[in-house]
């Protein structure tokens, strides 16, 4: 079938044949509605419905017959008819029962519309890098249509070590430490925009928010969002299905593989100035209900995540040899040569396990590191730790002054 060009007519024509003889038959009644994308019943009709009522000539807005079983209607495209691919939906009534033959054609030359941002099924989300926010499943402000069709390797991380040593004068072999590695992702996304301008300008944001050497936030929205922290981990190719659109094939990596829920928790913790002891700040107000006593300088801390999960300490001052503890697992960080004194701050990142004293920017958030400031390692007997999924005991320990605490924050995880 020929393409149809916006602004001109276009002729769509009927053969109706009869299934048990194979021959040119005349239905009892014929019907054209014109869809765009889909068929009839699934879309509104862009035209029509044309009906025909006996005319054997061309005729203005009817089907006409040119012969037995055969049938041809004018369709006047309008010029503001939106390109792309549109539908020919005919129906006819023949002994006894309805038939709906369908075919495809396409009209050229007319306004772009975007691929409708709604169609884009489980698949939405966003992608954060400094300050450019591109979100998935909408239309921006330049009217540019971002679709999320496909992300590979989000389900599982590959896992590295050795795995397993060889015995040796023996069968099998002894199970060594392993670990997942680095999650390795494959992005297929597309803008659709309503110029080709536009487009360009899309191709140059994208790869912006794209970093090569620092990182940016993944978020998948899934029933629980979450997020990953991701640079571009080889090439970023580009296909254009029109002049419009452009769809690109981004390889992706996240150093750290865990996928973190996009809700922040946090708890706050004090010390009264004897040192020896303490009390919770609560995050909340009465009525509430306590759970067994916790000891002192010490709060219950939840991941509801399936995975480990590494938080972020900002410990304030005044206070000396500040500690952090995982009663859950009696492990200690420590920094006994530490003292900090009213109005300073010591942020902990415990997934890159280094300390900063008074960050220019503190970060809150794991693998998004603070920046600036003075680091101070911790003592070389510290075990760093990670809340486990589920409930745990987390303690803040040190020779306090008046007003030192520290506030945990963490996010669930999983792999």
């Amino acid at each position: 079938m020929a393409q149809a060009i916006a602004g001109q007519p276009y002729t769509l024509s009927l053969n109706f044949y009869d299934e048990t003889t194979g021959k040119l038959a005349d239905p009892t009644s014929v019907q054209l509605d014109i869809t765009y994308g889909q068929q009839v019943g699934f879309v509104p009709d862009t035209a029509g419905p044309y009906t025909y009522q006996g005319a054997s000539t061309v005729t203005s807005a009817q089907v006409w017959r040119t012969g037995p079983g055969q049938y041809s209607c004018v369709w006047n495209v309008p010029a503001t008819a939106a390109q792309g691919v549109y539908v020919a939906n005919w129906t006819c009534a023949y002994g006894g029962s309805t038939w709906l033959g369908v075919e495809d054609f396409n009209v050229m030359g007319g306004l772009h519309v975007p691929v409708p941002a709604s169609d884009v099924g489980f698949w939405t989300g966003g992608l954060v890098y400094g300050g450019l926010d591109i979100e998935f499943g909408t239309v921006d402000a330049n009217g540019i249509a971002w679709l999320w069709q496909k992300l590979e390797g989000w389900d599982g991380p590959d896992v590295q070590g050795a795995g397993v040593i060889a015995r040796a004068g023996d069968h099998g072999g002894w199970a060594s430490p392993q670990f997942y590695a680095p999650r390795t992702l494959t992005w297929t996304v597309t803008a659709s925009a309503p110029t080709q301008a536009l487009r360009d300008q899309a191709r140059a944001l994208l790869q912006q928010a794209v970093p090569i050497s620092d990182l940016a936030m993944l978020r998948v929205d899934e029933p629980v969002p979450k997020f990953a922290c991701v640079r571009r981990s080889g090439k970023l190719t580009e296909a254009y299905p029109t002049l419009t659109d452009v769809t690109f094939t981004i390889g992706l990596v996240a150093p750290d593989p865990r996928k973190y829920a996009t809700a922040q928790r946090s708890l706050t913790i004090g010390l009264t100035p004897s040192g020896g002891g303490g009390g919770m700040v609560a995050p909340f107000t009465v009525p509430f209900t306590l759970a067994a006593s916790a000891p002192p300088g010490a709060a219950a801390a939840t991941n509801a995540g399936s995975f480990q999960t590494p938080p972020v300490a900002v410990v304030s001052g005044p206070i000396a040899g500040p500690t952090l503890t995982n009663l859950a697992t009696g492990q200690t960080v420590s920094w006994s040569g530490l003292t900090l004194n009213a109005g300073d701050t010591f942020v902990v990142d415990f997934l890159n396990r280094q300390g900063f004293v008074n960050p220019t920017t503190a970060s809150t958030s794991p693998g998004l590191p603070s920046t600036g400031g003075t680091y101070w390692p911790s003592d070389i007997a510290s075990s760093w730790w990670q809340l486990g999924p589920g409930t745990s005991q987390i303690a803040f320990g040190g020779s306090a002054g008046s007003g030192a605490t520290t506030t945990y924050y963490w996010r669930d995880s999983w792999v």
